[in-house]
């Protein structure tokens, strides 16, 4: 993705990637089959008679988000150009709003709920900032050497980033790692990025070594940090999920206990069909099914990949270039987090996770990916 494609797009193929398609489908089908197991044992002990609660919320929302995919691969992505603004515009204002009036988990604003429907303003705010710097560095191409360029994409993410990063540490890295890849794919300024990441992982050592860190974050995220250092020192507290999850991965096994014989899910491990749904993989389908998920994610992102790459215009090697760093990095993250790679930062895995936000945005994602790949400059 280093050549800058033209601005003036030719007719659509009419067809779209059905291998992108495909591995989707396939991951999906493996989410819900995961999901029924890490969910049946607690659906029956807190829905007495509903064993299929979860996962019958869970296809309703596939259902809902397998329409919005649709629509939007079948909606020439150029035309959506116009709705980036006040996307933006909305993205920031609902961000804010909710650190006002949403409703609090675990001492955190993140969702706005009306009655058993809820939403979360982070998941949106990611769709919103690809739409919003793929329009910019549409517009702005002939500058893509410019160092004015870097810094008006920090000063339009800026505004997104903060009233989400207040509330919702992991959500605001996707959307910094998200600004990150595609300003990396639009500016021809490599060098500088790869000192910037450098220059950001000192910065963090030091600020933790010196006892900054202390001073900017919360005191539970401080404990997370802790507790990832050392999760055996707080077996109770910060230290239990994490601890519950590595159990789970060592009871797996290479080819694990078999689908359903997972114990950490009856009430041991918290969040298991949320965060940490990773381990259950592991325990019930061991180290092979762990490596042929962490395969199907490879290739999903290889194929989104293949459509920036492909992409008839600047504007749609953007859009994929942002769908793909938003894909890579929250499977990554949550992957380091399962594994206690990285602190405890609470993100979900993609497509696998019970959720009808997470879901139904990131689908519409995936529906702008086929999109871009019906104007592929390669039949």
């Amino acid at each position: 993705m280093t050549k800058l494609h033209s601005v003036h797009p030719k007719k659509g193929r009419g067809h779209f990637d059905l291998c992108l398609l495909v591995i989707l489908i396939i991951l999906l089908s493996c989410g819900l089959i995961i999901l029924y197991s890490a969910t049946r044992y607690t659906d029956v002990k807190e829905h007495p008679g509903q064993p299929f609660y979860t996962i019958t919320r869970q296809v309703i929302f596939l259902a809902a988000a397998f329409v919005s995919m649709l629509f939007m691969s079948k909606t020439d992505y150029h035309k959506l150009l116009k709705l980036a603004l006040p996307g933006f515009l909305l993205s920031i204002a609902l961000g804010i709003l909710v650190l006002f009036f949403g409703k609090e988990v675990n001492g955190q604003k993140r969702w706005f709920a009306v009655g058993p429907i809820s939403f979360q303003p982070a998941e949106f705010a990611k769709l919103m900032l690809i739409f919003m710097l793929s329009s910019f560095f549409h517009k702005n191409y002939r500058k893509s050497a410019s160092w004015s360029l870097i810094i008006k994409a920090v000063g339009i993410t800026l505004p997104i980033f903060l009233p989400v990063v207040s509330a919702n540490l992991s959500s605001g890295l996707i959307i910094a790692g998200i600004a990150f890849v595609m300003t990396y794919v639009a500016s021809e300024h490599r060098p500088f990025f790869l000192i910037s990441t450098a220059a950001a992982i000192f910065t963090c050592v030091f600020a933790f070594q010196s006892g900054l860190l202390t001073a900017i974050l919360d005191e539970y995220q401080m404990n997370r940090i802790y507790a990832w250092i050392d999760p055996e020192e707080f077996p109770l507290s910060n230290g239990f999920q994490v601890l519950q999850g590595l159990y789970a991965i060592g009871a797996g096994g290479l080819f694990g206990t078999g689908l359903g014989n997972s114990l950490q899910k009856l009430g041991f491990l918290p969040e298991a069909q949320n965060d940490m749904i990773f381990s259950i993989i592991c325990e019930e389908t061991g180290l092979f099914g762990a490596i042929l998920v962490i395969l199907l994610f490879g290739g999903l992102i290889w194929r989104l990949m293949v459509a920036a790459v492909r992409a008839e215009d600047l504007l749609g090697e953007l859009i994929g270039a942002g769908i793909m760093g938003h894909i890579a990095l929250q499977v990554i993250l949550n992957i380091a987090v399962v594994t206690n790679t990285i602190p405890n930062t609470g993100i979900t895995l993609p497509f696998i996770s019970y959720g009808g936000t997470s879901v139904l945005f990131l689908m519409g994602e995936m529906g702008l990916a086929l999109s871009v790949t019906r104007y592929s400059r390669v039949a």
